[in-house]
């Protein structure tokens, strides 16, 4: 594909921005090993070390900064805490101050949960009307609900937007997003999930749309970009808070504060479902899809976004890649592949993990296959180096991206088996 330039109304400084944030990041790791147990990012979002407050984390990475964690198995495998059922989907946990959020679909209705993290224990319930639209897979819920504070959002299949109070499962105000904001139902329905930065919840319907995170309002809400299945991150560059969103149309970056149009980039996908999250790293941004688009790097500077490659090695089909060590490691469709962020250079590919998830901590990754194994393998550019593997689901289409959180490694299958394996400090003794 094509250079594409569109302007932008700010001055953007590539290189010392990846400076500053690989300090802020070198700084978050040193709060964390010296127990002061507090991240701040965004401009008001904290969280300890051991929360996962929505989709692909505090930061939406999915980069866990965890590093007291057990990266091997027993002789028996892993030890599991608890096993439950949370009903037909694909959304994946979060965790706050002990309690897990999640949600799945049964006998005509969304059910949202809510768990003891550790023991696996209900603390309540919420339940909607919905259908489950299993068009090519089981169907059921796909956005995995945001928690902030006292309050948790989540996002339905036909983008009915809830708040409800995080302890008792209230609801504290819903909006029918389609009827207000006059946005179409995609092909296979609304994936995306709500990300709260701040105090600003926003979410991708077509339209992004930025609300009060406490009182609904809408704050801003941008252009209609097509159908929507991602879910947008936040970037600081520089003393400004951007918003890069992937929908339909391609790349597009709105200022977090105003959404005023900073820069986009046409993606040409031929069925319009760009599914994985841009991934960001200071003014470099990347994109992926299937359907042999591949993916391609992009940085912001003053004229725009810049194509810096362009590549087919990595596409992304619904999980997103993530970035360590300036490395990207993701699935393209079936096989897992490792490219260099800086040029696209093919590093390292695994297959026989089907179109599996991932997420990164401490220099590990923690895989999640397509068939329900748990596998933790090295970040590294040299090669797939397993340190420890697991069947811990029996189940078709494990697509949901695993979660750790306080030792915790969260699993869920499409049909809605939600496992918890114990990872702390001391587990493979407790075998």
């Amino acid at each position: 594909m094509g250079q594409e330039v569109t302007a932008v109304h700010s001055c953007f400084c590539g290189r010392d921005q990846r400076r500053q944030l690989d300090r802020r990041r070198w700084l978050r790791l040193a709060i964390v090993s010296c127990a002061v147990g507090v991240v701040w990012f965004g401009g008001g979002t904290s969280s300890t070390a051991a929360d996962w407050p929505q989709w692909r984390g505090a930061d939406g990475s999915g980069v866990s900064i965890e590093t007291e964690w057990v990266d091997r198995f027993g002789p028996g495998g892993p030890r599991v805490l608890w096993e439950r059922q949370v009903g037909v989907g694909y959304a994946s946990v979060s965790v706050l101050d002990g309690r897990l959020y999640t949600a799945g679909w049964t006998d005509g209705e969304d059910i949202i949960y809510c768990m003891d993290a550790e023991s696996g224990k209900p603390s309540w319930q919420d339940s909607y009307s919905m259908k489950r639209y299993d068009r090519q897979h089981e169907g059921g819920p796909a956005g995995t609900p945001a928690v902030s504070g006292d309050r948790v959002y989540t996002l339905s299949r036909e983008a009915n937007l809830f708040c409800l109070n995080a302890e008792t499962g209230k609801i504290l105000w819903r909006k029918d997003l389609m009827s207000q904001f006059g946005t179409e139902l995609p092909r296979f329905a609304f994936t995306g999930s709500p990300a709260v930065y701040g105090d600003t919840l926003f979410v991708d319907v077509g339209r992004i749309i930025a609300f009060d995170k406490v009182s609904g309002d809408v704050v801003w809400q941008s252009r209609d970009y097509g159908s929507a299945y991602s879910t947008p991150v936040l970037l600081e560059v520089g003393r400004r808070r951007l918003l890069a969103a992937f929908p339909q149309y391609g790349l597009v970056v709105l200022d977090a504060s105003t959404g005023l149009e900073r820069a986009v980039h046409e993606w040409k996908n031929p069925y319009g479902n760009n599914a994985a999250m841009p991934v960001v790293d200071g003014n470099r941004i990347f994109i992926s899809s299937a359907d042999d688009v591949g993916g391609v790097l992009l940085e912001l500077a003053d004229q725009g976004l810049r194509d810096v490659w362009h590549d087919r090695q990595m596409r992304n089909k619904m999980a997103t890649s993530v970035l360590w060590n300036d490395h990207l490691y993701g699935f393209d469709k079936a096989v897992l592949k490792c490219v260099d962020m800086a040029d696209g250079t093919f590093k390292w590919s695994q297959r026989g993990l089907g179109m599996g998830s991932l997420i990164a901590a401490g220099g590990k990754l923690i895989v999640l296959s397509e068939d329900g194994e748990l596998i933790i393998a090295e970040a590294a550019p040299q090669s797939f180096n397993v340190r420890a593997r697991a069947k811990v689901l029996d189940a078709p289409h494990c697509w949901t991206a695993p979660v750790l959180a306080d030792g915790r490694i969260y699993c869920r299958s499409s049909v809605g088996q939600l496992v918890c394996v114990d990872v702390r400090a001391g587990s493979r003794e407790r075998e």
